[in-house]
């Protein structure tokens, strides 16, 4: 194996779900630059395992599709079961060129950080579609906006993580948000982090979910995890604003009552509404603000 990082346990881990065509050629040239490729089947229907193992990785199993985020989780899990001092993770379905993982590796070595994205949009001459690009930038600027670093790829599957990184990050989420809530646990931990430029190749059908409801579901979990890092201005700002609304408006409703002008009960129903849910609103955040600070010393 042709590689400076002899003295180093290296995985390359590929979560796969129906890849029999491409996964072959993807442990292949993975196997080049690792100690072992581990590749995890999300129960596939098709000979995806089977090839993989015919070529060189080992197999682990899901019986039913659980979600690319359960590969990510299962993939950690038995990173840190082969005590690997470095993890790198990448697509099966051929998007991602293996012999470009010695670029992560050497910015993981050279530049002493814990985790190394491979983004494709650091090199302006990117192929990503349209749709997918802008997509993709919403949901990298809300994992910016609950992160204490900003990147370019928060949906990028493709990186290397090192042994504080592995030991550290448990990720939870079962589906496509999973990446950028390894984003927000890299940034709760104090990991470090940097991103190299890498070329994607969009031929074939690279997705099997339909891109808006995908990218609906992805935002709206990593606003999740947002709300719970930043609650006060999450839902702390948001409720303060709602209090002195219905606070106006019950003012103004009150005022006409009492001066005998013209009322209307929506109004008072209105106030009501708004500043109830603007004090539930305001709770919430110095609940969760308190539990985070909580943790925050616990830690």
């Amino acid at each position: 194996m042709d590689r400076e990082f002899v003295d180093i346990m290296i995985l390359v881990c590929i979560p796969a779900y129906n890849e029999e065509k491409i996964i072959g050629d993807v442990v292949k040239h993975s196997l080049q630059y690792a100690d072992k490729v581990i590749v995890c089947d999300d129960g596939s229907t098709d000979g995806t395992a089977k090839i993989a193992k015919q070529s060189g990785a080992t197999v682990i199993s899901h019986k039913k599709n659980e979600g690319y985020g359960a590969s990510i989780i299962t993939l950690f899990d038995r990173a840190r079961q082969e005590n690997a001092d470095t993890m790198v993770t990448i697509d099966g379905d051929g998007q991602h060129n293996p012999d470009q993982i010695p670029l992560l590796l050497d910015t993981l070595k050279q530049n002493n950080v814990d985790v190394v994205i491979g983004s494709r949009f650091l090199n302006k001459s990117s192929s990503t579609p349209g749709y997918r690009k802008q997509g993709i930038k919403i949901i990298t600027s809300a994992a910016n906006f609950g992160a204490d670093f900003k990147v370019s790829d928060a949906q990028s599957g493709f990186r290397a993580y090192s042994k504080q990184a592995i030991e550290s990050i448990h990720p939870t989420e079962t589906g496509m948000s999973v990446s950028t809530e390894i984003l927000l646990k890299i940034s709760n931990k104090g990991l470090s982090l940097a991103e190299v430029p890498i070329t994607v190749s969009y031929n074939g059908d690279t997705s099997t979910q339909s891109p808006v409801p995908h990218g609906v579901a992805v935002l709206m979990n990593t606003l999740k995890f947002i709300s719970v890092k930043h609650p006060i201005p999450f839902y702390g700002f948001p409720g303060i604003a709602l209090v002195i609304a219905g606070s106006v408006i019950g003012y103004q409703f009150l005022d006409a009552y009492l001066n005998k002008q013209v009322i209307f009960l929506g109004s008072l129903m209105a106030a009501i509404i708004l500043f109830l849910v603007g004090t539930i609103l305001c709770v919430t955040a110095v609940i969760l603000f308190s539990m985070a600070t909580l943790m925050r010393e616990r830690q």
